[in-house]
């Protein structure tokens, strides 16, 4: 048996790790995982860059700093793409389109995935983050933004966005279809693995590999399952997400791309150009040569 030590988030997008886990597929492969639910980027950053942590699924803003800062990781296998975003905007606000943006004051939630996505939005509607107001928000905050009159506009994932409108505080302005349409967003989740297991453990790299990708097909073929263990994920927290609410959670995400194609690297190519224009990053990185698609390409001839 071989120890992985693993750090993922401790909301929705560590569906795969969670799937892993509680559904044996770690074990079949021999994996004994020891997971973490990490809470700081700047932790698990550190701690793959010494080794005391393995692999870890983090945002692709944060894989962004990793290889704006040449930290000593590799993103192997994709850990879920697509989550539906939205922009919404108070009624009164007479926003229309992205391009009534200009001079508002518009809410996501601090240092949300949603930010790049928002700022290519932006250049296309030929305007830059500094002609308008970004706010970064706690969840709850930002679920009461445009009710408080905090926010004219809330750009966000569904999970943020689809309560707001329910609850009638907020209009769509552009849906999911819409943003896809704009900027082609395909928004990768990374698995990423520190370069020293990579090569010293690369055994144990392949099998973990070949259970992340049957996760992920897992999450395909059973999205109910899937979305009960995303509730007793969050409940061990303390936090009551609701059958329908999990379920509908899974959805918001895909599931089906396990490795990286020229699309995505290149999808995540511009949302790093977006952090910098947002001044996130003071480099726009190139993922390209942080991208090692061997393991995953082998792991999914083991579902065949």
């Amino acid at each position: 048996m071989a120890l992985v030590r693993l750090s993922y988030s401790s909301g929705w997008d560590a569906l795969p790790a969670i799937i892993g886990i509680e559904r044996g597929f770690f074990a079949e492969q021999d994996i004994v995982v020891s997971g973490m639910a990490a809470t700081s980027p700047e932790a698990v950053i550190q701690s793959l860059a010494v080794g005391t942590t393995d692999m870890a699924l983090v945002p692709q803003r944060v894989m962004l700093v990793m290889a704006g800062a040449k930290a000593p990781v590799k993103v192997i296998a994709m850990g879920g793409w697509g989550t539906e975003m939205a922009l919404v905007a108070r009624p009164e606000a007479n926003i229309k389109t992205p391009a009534d943006l200009k001079g508002k004051t518009v809410a996501l939630v601090q240092g949300s995935e949603a930010l790049p996505v928002l700022v290519r939005i932006l250049n296309q509607a030929k305007l830059k983050p500094t002609d308008l107001k970004i706010v970064g928000m706690n969840a709850n905050t930002l679920l009461k933004a445009l009710a408080d009159k905090k926010a004219d506009a809330v750009f966000e994932t569904r999970h943020f966005t689809d309560p707001i409108v329910e609850k009638k505080e907020g209009v769509v302005v552009m849906d999911p279809a819409a943003v896809t349409k704009s900027v082609g967003v395909i928004e990768g989740i990374p698995l990423v693995a520190g370069n020293d297991t990579i090569t010293k453990e690369a055994a144990s790299t392949q099998k973990f590999v070949n259970a992340w990708v049957k996760s992920l097909k897992y999450i395909q073929q059973n999205p109910v399952d899937a979305a009960r263990m995303l509730q007793i994920f969050f409940h061990r927290q303390g936090v009551v997400v609701t059958k329908p609410m999990a379920e509908s959670w899974v959805t918001m995400t895909r599931y089906d791309q396990y490795s990286w194609s020229k699309a995505a690297i290149a999808d995540a190519d511009y949302n790093g150009w977006a952090l910098n224009a947002a001044k996130i990053l003071k480099l726009a990185p190139k993922i390209d040569d942080y991208v090692d698609n061997h393991f995953v390409d082998a792991a999914v001839k083991t579902l065949q």
